[in-house]
Parts: structure tokens; C-alpha cells; sequence
């Protein structure tokens, strides 16, 4: 008997400018484009319909339900859950760190 598989979250170092371009960002009630911030996207939507790019990866502004996430990775079975508050500190750090650098 083939057992069924289960979610289990992973740590993975990733590329941020790669994150930054391929991100679609889930909020309440639509998603946003990350690399040209188009917004009102649906989570049916895999291209930007704005910029082109290919969504990669999706990041969520609120916590939701392992129900609700295993709905959208059925819908969406190639995207890679990042935590979108990990993206966000990642991406401060880098802004800072180049606003000081004076090099």
C-alpha cells in the first residue's frame, strides 16, 4: 500500500532577485505582481498579464489554513510557498546594506 504524502515545511536557501522577479503575493481578497506590482490578479493566474513573467514562487501576507494551501498548490502544482515575511527582512537587509555602502 502506497502511503499518501505529506506537507512538511523546508528551509532552502534561494536566490532573492530570483524571488523578487518570479513572486505573486496573495493578500485578502487578490494577488499582486511583484516585479511590476500589477495588482488584482487571481490566484488562477500563472503569467503576469502586465510584465510577462512566470510566477516561480508565492508568498501570502496572512497565515491561512493547510486546507486553503493545498486548494491553491492543486490549482498551481509547480510554485514553491515562500514565507513572505522571510522575503521581506531578506529584502530590507539588502536595501540597507546598499544604501550604507558607500563602495
Amino acid at each position: 500500500m502506497e502511503e499518501k504524502l505529506q506537507n512538511i515545511r523546508v528551509w532552502k536557501e534561494l536566490n532573492v532577485k530570483d524571488v523578487e522577479k518570479h513572486l505573486i503575493v496573495v493578500g485578502e481578497l487578490s494577488s499582486e505582481c511583484f516585479s511590476c506590482h500589477e495588482i488584482g490578479l487571481g490566484l488562477d493566474v500563472k503569467i503576469c498579464p502586465k510584465c510577462g513573467i512566470y510566477f516561480k514562487y508565492m508568498g501570502f501576507r496572512r497565515k491561512n489554513p493547510v486546507s486553503y494551501l493545498q486548494r491553491v498548490k492543486n490549482n498551481f502544482p509547480g510554485i514553491v510557498f515562500i514565507d513572505f515575511e522571510d522575503f521581506k527582512k531578506n529584502i530590507s537587509k539588502r536595501d540597507a546594506h546598499k544604501l550604507f555602502n558607500t563602495e
